[in-house]
Formats: structure tokens, sequence, C-alpha cells
């Protein structure tokens, strides 16, 4: 049976590690028992001063698998990838010829988790939670899927499902995103606690002390943890505050159109904003401090139809640009678009124009150029996490000198989707693991247990959890 796996029936769970170490994002890990597997997560790592894809250098669609495997984005995973797509790539045996019951879990759908899920093939289910699927549907009629055209599973919060012999749950967390959730991973010889990213200065916090909770009722011996915050300052476990003190300089989601408000009120011209569309309750946010300004929020067409989606009784107001208005002109509206441009009020810049204080205008990064057609003066551009993020992205500078040269104010009022470190050693304290495993971090080994072992895996090493013990193959 030349290039079939032969699957080791050895009663002992293996992990192993892909993506994701040091880094923010790209996490793939893999655990086998027997003839059973599961991946989480399958994104790309988050690093846009060394994207290959620019903007500028085209994705080849036809060979996306081949081209990110050439590159390093995806890793070389056997009995993951369809035949078709290796078209004969050395080393890697395709998913057909592999005898393994095997599955992908994803915890959330940044792209930094997700972007190259679309690369495994078809015959591999790929699961998302109820929420996160729901969004991911809507993201992709707008254009802002993922490469690779295939169906995904849905999965349900404290529902759980088998891969095999190993019993997977989905557990919900609160991060900057709908759908976010951990995985308690079951297996005959131990299991392992996937916390997937999450913060507790969001709308949320009850939703991680509950989570804590269930873990805890579940019982692990393995809990991988990411630690996206940890800087190169060890984190004091004396300093740490409670679930319900936050640093005075940390404003929490909650606290986000307040702060909008008072720039707003400051500026007295055009208020802009720059959001990223996936952060529902930052959409809310916006909405609400809108509300709180009294003035009319305009989305571009892509946030106004999730808003249409996930929020129906909002009001606002969709912006006209020059690239929409020459699609209405030619008749070549997509149908989701048409739907939104026709049941909201639309509104182009000549009429916004006519009394700028009265509007609140998303412009995202790709529409920068739309902002020559407003008036700016005594202005306020409010950058909420929208994308480019900051410094470590070449983008982030064009931004600000667009934003000097045309003479509006760049104000930041914005708040992570990740735990600050103090709030990550809470989490890891409370949960009190055997085994810590911290990752999707610059600096994991900051995060420390209480009275566990942290264990630091390297790439190209079996970790094997036997008996509930942990050791290094």
């Amino acid at each position: 049976m030349d290039g079939v796996i032969w699957v080791a029936t050895l009663e002992r769970t293996n992990i192993r590690f892909f993506g994701g170490l040091r880094t923010i994002g790209g996490t793939i890990v893999t655990v086998e028992y027997k003839d059973s597997r599961v991946v989480f997560d399958f994104g790309l790592k988050y690093d846009p001063a060394n994207n290959f894809f620019d903007g500028k250098l085209q994705l080849r669609t036809t060979s996306i698998v081949q081209d990110y495997l050439r590159l390093g984005m995806i890793p070389k995973i056997d009995g993951l990838y369809s035949e078709k797509d290796l078209a004969g790539n050395e080393g890697v045996i395709p998913a057909e010829l592999d005898k393994r019951q095997t599955a992908v879990i994803i915890s959330h759908i940044h792209l930094d988790h997700i972007g190259a899920m679309g690369t495994i093939a078809p015959e591999i289910p790929v699961y998302l939670t109820s929420d996160s699927l729901k969004l991911y549907h809507a993201l992709d009629t707008i254009g802002e899927g993922v490469p690779g055209n295939r169906d995904y599973q849905n999965c349900d919060y404290d529902q759980s499902f088998s891969v095999g012999e190993i019993i997977v749950t989905p557990i919900q967390v609160d991060h900057d995103i709908l759908g976010a959730c951990a995985f308690h991973i079951e297996t005959p010889e131990g299991s392992i606690f996937y916390t997937g990213d999450l913060r507790l200065h969001g709308n949320y916090p009850e939703r991680i002390e509950q989570m804590i909770q269930k873990a805890k009722e579940c019982g692990f011996d393995v809990l991988i943890m990411e630690g996206t915050t940890l800087n190169s300052v060890e984190v004091q476990r004396d300093s740490m505050v409670s679930t319900n003190k936050i640093f005075e300089d940390l404003l929490t989601e909650a606290q986000l159109p307040r702060k909008m408000v008072e720039a707003l009120e400051e500026a007295k011209g055009v208020g802009c904003f720059n959001i990223y569309n996936r952060n529902l309750d930052r959409i809310e946010g916006i909405l609400t401090a809108g509300k709180s300004s009294k003035r009319i929020v305009v989305f571009e067409p892509e946030l106004a139809y999730l808003a249409s989606l996930f929020m129906p009784e909002s009001e606002f107001a969709v912006y006209l640009s020059s690239q929409t208005k020459e699609e209405m002109k030619n008749d070549s509206l997509l149908e989701w678009k048409k739907a939104v441009l026709e049941r909201y009020e639309t509104l182009d810049a000549v009429q916004i124009n006519e009394d700028p204080s009265r509007y609140f205008v998303q412009n995202s990064y790709e529409q920068t150029m739309e902002m020559f057609d407003l008036h700016v003066e005594n202005g306020v551009y409010i950058h909420s996490n929208g994308v480019p993020l900051g410094d470590f992205d070449p983008s982030y500078q064009n931004l600000k000198n667009f934003l000097k040269r045309i003479g509006i104010n760049h104000v930041l009022v914005g708040t992570s989707g990740h735990a600050i470190p103090n709030h990550l050693q809470y989490i890891v304290d409370e949960l009190d693991p055997d085994f810590l495993i911290p990752l999707h971090s610059f600096h994991p080994e900051r995060l420390i247990p209480r009275r566990g072992k942290q264990v630091l895996p390297e790439y190209g090493v079996t970790y094997v959890l036997k008996n509930h013990e942990l050791t290094k193959q």
C-alpha cells in the first residue's frame, strides 16, 4: 500500500506544535490518540511587516496550498491537504491516503486563527461554533472570507462531539469577536484545555469566570493558553488585579462609547472612525456613541450589511463612495450591496458636507482617499483598533501621513481583545494546571503556573500525555 499512512495504535496521546509558539497567531496544534486526530486552530501568523501578500503581490487562487507550503505559511502536515491541491508536493502525504480520523476545530474567526482553513481537504470536517459560522457566512458574502472553497460544520457551546476516541467540548469565552470559544479535549489517557483568545475587560467578563468553572468541572491535565500581551517584563503575581478592578489606564469595551463622545464633542466638525468589521461589540459601541453625541452614524456598505444582520433594529445611514456610485451607474452592484442600499438611507460626501458636525462616518483604511471629498476642518479621525493597528504595520505611518496632510486630528480610542498580563495570570492561577503550555506570544515564558510545571514546547518534538502525565518524547 504505497504512500498510505499506517496508524500506530499505542494507547497514549501525542501533542505536536506546528505554529504559534512565539508568534501572535498562527497557532496550529495536533492532538492524536490511536487513529483519531484533532487540529486547532488553522490561521496565519499576524506579521504585516513581513507579509508576502502586501496588496501588490497577487495570490494565485489555483495553487494556494502549493504556494502557501513553499512560502512556509502553512506547515507540512501529513493527511491534511488533498492530493489535487498538493500536486505531487514531495514530503506531504495527501488526506486521501491517511487512515486517521481527523477534524479541525476553530476557536474563533480572526484571520490569525482561520486564515488557512480553506486549504484543508474537503473530506476533513472543520468545526466552528454556530455563532462563528453565522458571522463567517456574512463575512464571506461581503468578500472577507478566506481563500479556498469548502464547507464548514457547526458545533455548540457545552455540547460535546467525538472525533474517533477523542471528545471535544467547546466552551464560550469573551473575545472581541462573536463565537469565540475554548476547547476541552479529552482522550482516554488525559485531557487538554485550550483557551483560544480571551479577555476579562470586554462586555462579558462573566464568560471567563464561567469558563474557569466549567474547566474545573471537566478536569484537565494540560492547559494550553494564549499570552498575546505578555512583554519582556515579568509579571509579578502580587501586583495582580482582581477580576473586578481594572487598571486605571485600561479602557474596557463598555467605556469606549463615552470616550468617543468626548472626542466628538471636542472636535465640533465631522467625526470619522476606523474599526475592524469583525468586532460586533465595537459596532454597537459606535452606534451608542453616535446616538449619545446626536450624530448620524454612516457605515460603509460592508459594515452596514453586518449591522443589518446582527443589529437589525439599529438606525444608521450608508455611505456612497465614488466606487459605489460607479457600480450603481453601471448596474454592477452585488445583490447584498443592492439590498443594503435599498433598505437604508444613503449619503454621499456632498450631503455630509452640508453640516459635517451632524455625522459620524466610517472610513476604513482601503477607503482613505474618500476623505479628500469630506470637509474635515475641526474634525476628528477616531482610530478604534481598525487596520492598520499600529507602528508594527508599515501602513500605519502611511495613514498618519495622510491624516496629517488633510489636516484632521488622529485620536486613538480602543482596547485590546486580549487579556492584559495580570488577568492572564489570574486565569492561570484559578485554573491551577498540572502542566501549562503558553503560546500565541512573543514572551510565553512570562506566564508561570502557581503550582504546576511550565512547558515551553519546540517544533518537531512530540509531547506524550499518558496516565495524565506529560512528557517529552
